[in-house]
């Protein structure tokens, strides 16, 4: 039962299971399972994650919480009804072009944006010649 959706979940669990301090073992029992053969399934993309378990895995796994949540929503219901509820619940919080500034650096840097500091502030506006 390896779907198209599970995949994308798979990709993101995979990244961040080999950059993890966390063996699989760990990771299992940090996410409350007796085994790991529940994590192996969502490496795999046999399995979906169950939605109380995305938290802690995220949480084992140092990802981005959101990203992999909505990935999860995706493969239990669909693209439309994800964004139907990420347009609820994160549509006011930013604009359209916001949004995609967002999704850009979140492509760019993938899971891990780096703070914005005073550094890259002034890389920024030398890069679009924006004067302090």
């Amino acid at each position: 039962m390896n779907s198209e959706r599970n995949s994308e979940v798979a990709k993101l669990i995979q990244a961040h299971l080999e950059n993890s301090p966390y063996s699989m073992e760990e990771i299992t029992l940090l996410v409350g399972f007796q085994s790991p053969h529940m994590v192996e399934g969502f490496l795999r993309g046999e399995r979906k994650v169950p939605l109380d378990k995305v938290l802690p895995l995220a949480n084992a796994l140092g990802c981005n919480k959101r990203r992999l949540f909505a990935l999860v929503l995706r493969s239990w219901f669909g693209a439309e009804f994800a964004d139907a509820i990420e347009e609820v619940f994160a549509g006011d919080s930013a604009a359209s072009a916001e949004r995609g500034w967002l999704a850009f650096l979140r492509e760019f840097y993938g899971d891990s944006v780096p703070e914005l500091t005073p550094a890259l502030r002034r890389r920024f506006r030398l890069l679009a010649s924006i004067p302090d």
